[in-house]
């Protein structure tokens, strides 16, 4: 630390313990708040003369350092970030295509079950009309009413068949590699704001602020107050 600063440093430490005692109560404790805000403006800009070009430099060094930095990171960044949501990408089609095999799967052996059923059915209504066929002596009725079963079961038999290899089609498995895993996540995305409810809505302050001081306090909007505040101007 220089000795300019540590001079500067008492002269604001002594500073601000004189400004901390002051209390305005009438017109002379005005005219002495006054001189000593007159003082720190002055002291203020001292502090500004000294550190500002300290600042400057530092902070050009800090702009070139970082300008160095994105230099190098950011292209990086960017294909880290898209081969990383290609991957994401992926992953997610192969899910996709394991949840509709799987529904295929589930879908068929539902066929199965009803076809089995089914042919259960035919078969048992087949034999309960060829039996009263019979009873009654029309043995022919009879005969083409257990044919007529037998090509509906044959029928059925057929989509048995077809379930039962649907059913057994392999369900495909998404392949693990190493160094990557996986968890669930969400994000949104803005359809209609006139329809987002209120909870979910923020106040623009910063417009509403510009706003107001443009006019001069003549926009109202509802739900704000328009506050006048006086601004000291010193010489």
């Amino acid at each position: 630390m220089t000795e300019t600063i540590m001079a500067l440093e008492k002269r604001v430490t002594k500073a601000r313990a004189e400004a901390a005692a002051i209390i305005i109560r009438d017109q002379d404790s005005l005219t002495r708040a006054n001189e000593k805000s007159l003082g720190l403006k002055a002291l203020i800009k001292e502090v500004d003369a000294t550190f500002g070009p300290i600042y400057k430099k530092a902070k050009e060094t800090t702009i070139q350092a970082k300008e160095m930095w994105d230099q190098y990171r950011l292209p990086l960044d960017a294909e880290y970030r898209r081969i990383k949501s290609e991957i994401g990408t992926f992953l997610t089609e192969q899910d996709r295509l394991k949840r509709e095999a799987e529904h295929r799967a589930w879908m068929a052996e539902q066929e199965k079950i009803r076809a089995e059923a089914e042919v259960g059915r035919v078969a048992e209504e087949a034999l309960r009309k060829a039996s009263v066929a019979e009873k009654n002596g029309h043995n022919e009725r009879a005969e083409k009413i257990l044919n007529k079963a037998a090509e509906e079961e044959t029928k059925i038999s057929e989509r048995i068949e077809v379930a039962t290899a649907a059913a057994a089609a392999p369900i495909p498995v998404r392949a693990q590699t190493i160094g990557i895993s996986t968890r669930e996540d969400w994000d949104i995305e803005l359809m209609d704001v006139n329809l987002v409810p209120r909870e979910y809505l923020s106040f623009d302050d910063v417009k509403a602020r510009r706003d107001v001081r443009a006019s001069k306090g003549a926009v109202q909007i509802p739900g704000v107050k328009n506050i006048k505040k006086t601004i000291v101007s010193q010489r």
